[in-house]
């Protein structure tokens, strides 16, 4: 081959590869840029936004950003079907802006709305340690209705639930159990109230029947005065204090004797009428008294 010839092949061979490197280059140019690092960014946000407790906290965000994730992917392989020049991942990239804006959206609701819980159970559970402890106070020793405290006791265990719950950090559990325990707490401690102010109407009463009692001792009888709330039995003569005993009351002892068998310790003045001992009672001693008496009867009556 002639020099000539020689540096014509030469040239020939120096222009195509040129004009291969200019088209491998002008491809690589065309070439749409994949999103592989954007939903890299998308995946991490989903996790920060996961394990932030957006799954339970802000459920509905993190669905939203969870979503977006998944069209970003199904259009991102979608368009690798494609031939090279003609991909388009515009709707990608759109997907994966909102995922991330959701996600962090979604991760700030979660750490709010933990903070809102924690302290509202937290309130909520130190409110209804003070109903249990003015339960156990005021109304325990009352002869409540079994629903009163069966309801109350429900209430108790299900705050016990809402402490553990709160205590392992489970903030919604323990919100809750929170408020389960206080519809059966609220319940049960505004029906003993209810009772109790109903039982108490009668103080005047109570007051009237105490003076009248000490005033006819004042004669020199000895009169036998029942407290019912402080379970005294007190002996008066002369106007005082002969004697104070401890006094055991029916099991229904609030409220008036009604009805035989309601177990309930009557109110009103009462005369003794027979006096027993020894193997006339099953008891030590005990005095009679006349039951019903006429206001009784006609209370019943009415």
């Amino acid at each position: 081959m002639g020099k000539r010839k020689l540096k014509l092949f030469v040239w020939i061979v120096s222009a195509a590869v040129c004009l291969f490197l200019i088209s491998g280059i002008g491809l690589i140019w065309l070439m749409p840029k994949t999103p592989e690092n954007e939903l890299k960014l998308a995946r991490e946000a989903l996790n920060l936004a996961q394990k932030s407790g957006a799954k339970e906290y802000a459920k509905s965000l993190y669905q939203e950003a969870k979503q977006n994730y998944d069209l970003a992917m199904s259009s991102w392989a979608a368009q690798n079907e494609r031939f090279i020049l003609r991909r388009d991942y515009k709707s990608v990239h759109s997907f994966v802006n909102l995922t991330i804006k959701k996600a962090i959206e979604a991760e700030k609701k979660s750490f709010q709305q933990i903070k809102n819980t924690n302290s509202t159970a937290k309130q909520g559970i130190a409110k209804l340690d003070k109903k249990v402890q003015c339960y156990n106070l005021v109304y325990k020793q009352m002869p409540l209705p079994a629903s009163v405290s069966t309801t109350h006791n429900k209430g108790v265990m299900k705050l016990a639930e809402a402490k553990l719950a709160y205590d392992s950090e489970r903030f919604i559990e323990a919100l809750e159990s929170y408020q389960q325990a206080d519809l059966w707490l609220s319940g049960s401690n505004d029906k003993a109230e209810h009772l109790l102010k109903e039982w108490f109407s009668n103080y005047p009463k109570w007051k009237e029947l105490g003076a009248d009692a000490i005033r006819l001792s004042k004669g020199g009888h000895k009169i036998v005065l029942i407290d019912k709330i402080a379970h005294q039995c007190i002996v008066y003569q002369n106007g005082k204090v002969l004697r104070v005993f401890e006094a055991e009351l029916g099991m229904n002892w609030m409220g008036d004797n009604r009805h035989k068998g309601d177990k309930a310790t009557p109110e009103g003045r009462y005369r003794v009428t027979q006096k027993k001992e020894g193997s006339r009672t099953k008891f030590h001693r005990a005095l009679l008294i006349k039951y019903p008496n006429d206001e009784d009867k006609e209370r019943f009556a009415a």
